[in-house]
């Protein structure tokens, strides 16, 4: 794991207490937003598109079992092409 993962790992350590809620924020390519569908199936979220309807943005709130779930789902995401995690 690199060093930027292990202090991302540290810092949801320290500051969460679990299980815990926690806040996805994404910004994607309108056309990579199917993608991040499928990797959010099952779970509630909304979306905003932006004027020019280039990009969507999304927020999704899960209950997280422990840190390991949250830098999974991000490495997940991480794939999507033109995806900003926020």
């Amino acid at each position: 794991m690199d060093e930027s993962i292990n202090k991302f790992k540290r810092v949801l350590e320290e500051h969460h207490e679990w299980p815990c809620e926690y806040t996805f924020k994404f910004i994607v390519p309108s056309k990579s937003l199917d993608e991040l569908k499928s990797l959010l199936e099952g779970i509630a979220h909304s979306e905003k598109d932006s004027k020019t309807g280039k990009y969507t943005s999304v927020t999704a709130t899960v209950t997280a079992d422990c840190s390991d779930f949250i830098l999974n789902f991000y490495q997940k995401a991480a794939t999507i092409e033109g995806l900003i995690s926020l």
